[in-house]
């Protein structure tokens, strides 16, 4: 708190610039030393980038992300650095969103490649049994018609630990009860249930590792980060790969488009970003939520304290 100074044009009500955009704020950390080989920085510089910020996707005006499910590429893999933001996990997502980009795509959806690659005997799609990861800065939720909002695990290694996906996480346990009707709506709206009475309905929320199959029985999917907040999906597919890219193996395809997100946020996506944005503004809060909101202003003591009082 000591070290960031006021930013210029900030509403002083509610800590975020004026005009109803966000205020981002990025620490980070830089090996600065005076050193060419191949070895810790005998020196680290603290710096922190703050700047207002719109919408995370660019040119996406209305409706869900379309998604390309990349299958030759590899964001992270277990033993790396998947799960810790460092530059090295951006920079190697660069040249795949770009050709995602040209596509039509709005981003990458990855895969434990191992998963891939190593399918277990006698499996009949090996890429619908691959295990999803995240996107190249998000990482991303899907509400099944079971009644389960799910988002792949963190014992892998390779899933960044996002502040967002954990406060979605703890959101929708904390509500589950208010999320419980609006779930049975949202399976019913999409055809893939019948509605059922709240007392015979469960939602349930799930860290585990998420399937490709698993998409084809999602009434909504959506994505979580920090400048993204909470984002839906209307579909995820693969393209075409370059036969001289191939090696002769042979390549399978996948396409599926969500009953919700294509002109519109599903009814969970909704309740759930209309949840976060209520806790953001203390219209909303809990036992688990309690301590989320600091005044910026305060001193850095009362500032590492936590709490909204």
């Amino acid at each position: 708190a000591e070290l960031i100074p006021p930013a210029p044009e900030v509403d002083p009500e509610t800590g975020v610039p004026q005009g109803g955009a966000k205020l981002y704020i990025r620490p980070m950390l830089l090996g600065s030393g005076q050193q060419l080989g191949l070895h810790p920085s005998p020196q680290i510089s603290l710096l922190f980038f703050v700047s207002p910020t719109g919408s995370y996707f660019q040119g996406k005006t209305m409706g869900g992300l379309k998604l390309h499910l990349e299958r030759r590429r590899c964001r992270a893999a277990r033993g790396g650095t998947g799960n810790v933001k460092c530059c090295g996990n951006y920079a190697v997502t660069m040249r795949p969103l770009l050709d995602a980009q040209a596509k039509g795509f709005q981003d990458n959806l990855y895969l434990e490649l191992d998963t891939y690659h190593n399918p277990p005997p006698g499996t009949k799609s090996r890429l619908q049994q691959a295990v999803l990861q995240e996107l190249s800065a998000a990482n991303i939720f899907l509400v099944l018609k079971t009644g389960e909002i799910v988002t792949p695990g963190l014992k892998r290694g390779t899933i960044l630990p996002g502040v967002t996906r954990d406060t979605v996480l703890t959101l929708a346990r904390e509500f589950k009860d208010e999320l419980r009707p609006i779930m049975a709506a949202s399976i019913k709206e999409a055809g893939m249930g019948e509605e059922k009475k709240d007392d015979d309905f469960e939602v349930t929320v799930s860290e585990r590792d998420v399937r490709v199959e698993d998409l084809l029985n999602a009434a909504e999917v959506f994505v979580t980060g920090t400048a993204a907040e909470v984002v839906p999906v209307q579909s995820i597919g693969t393209s075409e790969t370059p036969a001289e890219e191939l090696d002769g193996e042979e390549e399978e395809s996948f396409s599926v488009k969500f009953p919700h997100g294509e002109s519109s946020a599903g009814p969970v996506t909704t309740k759930l970003l209309e949840m976060l944005r209520e806790v953001l503004g203390e219209k909303r809060s809990s036992e688990a939520t309690k301590d989320w909101l600091c005044d910026v202003y305060a001193s850095p003591e009362d500032f590492r304290k936590g709490g909204c009082d």
